[in-house]
């Protein structure tokens, strides 16, 4: 039987888009399979299952998934019900998620949001009650003795 028979099923049971690192695709994808880009991906991204971005990886834009697995660069926002941001992962932007993991000295610049939290931040409405009332800014211990004392 030749190597893209029907009985081979270890060749046709895996399905996934993969973007190589030498190549660099501007627009959309939307699947019901993984993604995995290893090059540039600039656009937008809709897969039920994972998309995972390889060290040399660079993501810009939107992606909905089930689990994204950040090594390189991701730029834009991402909605997932798990993210996990590895040592070599950075992500900048906003993240949507139900749970996330973030590894040593894997990196995130944005704001989050929890799918389905109902915990509110009371901050605002205790700034503005006490609002000058306690000095928070850090002192140089230096910059605040007398002069004859330094």
């Amino acid at each position: 039987m030749g190597i893209f028979s029907k009985t081979n099923s270890k060749l046709s049971s895996y399905n996934a888009t993969i973007i190589a690192d030498d190549c660099n695709v501007v627009g959309g994808i939307t699947t019901q399979s993984d993604v995995v880009i290893n090059g540039k991906f600039e656009g937008a991204i809709s897969s039920n299952q994972t998309v995972t971005i390889g060290e040399k990886g660079e993501l810009y834009g939107e992606v909905k998934t089930d689990i994204i697995v950040i090594g390189g660069l991701v730029d834009g926002i991402i909605d997932a019900n798990m993210i996990h941001i590895l040592s070599t992962g950075r992500a900048v932007g906003q993240l949507i998620y139900s749970k996330i993991t973030v590894e040593e000295n894997g990196f995130f610049d944005g704001k989050t949001a929890v799918k389905g939290s109902s915990l509110l931040s009371r901050y605002a409405e205790v700034e503005s009650k006490y609002h000058n009332l306690i000095d928070t800014k850090i002192v140089d211990s230096d910059a605040a003795l007398p002069k004859s004392k330094k």
